[in-house]
């Protein structure tokens, strides 16, 4: 089993993680994460091995301006 990556935050790095973060970049950001969990058969457990750097921006470019 590989291990749970960590964020900066000392969070695992999963979609629930990412559906918290996501709040701050507002609905968009926050029903592509949700839709993700929809589909992944962990749902909010599911772990993400994308770069926390990677995912940042991909939350901020949804962000409403």
């Amino acid at each position: 089993m590989t291990p749970l990556k960590l964020l900066s935050t000392g969070d695992p790095s999963t979609l629930g993680t990412y559906k918290k973060l996501s709040a701050v970049f507002g609905d968009k950001a926050e029903a592509f994460i949700q839709k993700k969990i929809d589909e992944s058969p962990n749902g909010e457990d599911e772990m993400v091995i994308a770069d926390e750097g990677q995912m940042m921006m991909l939350l901020a470019s949804m962000a409403e301006q």
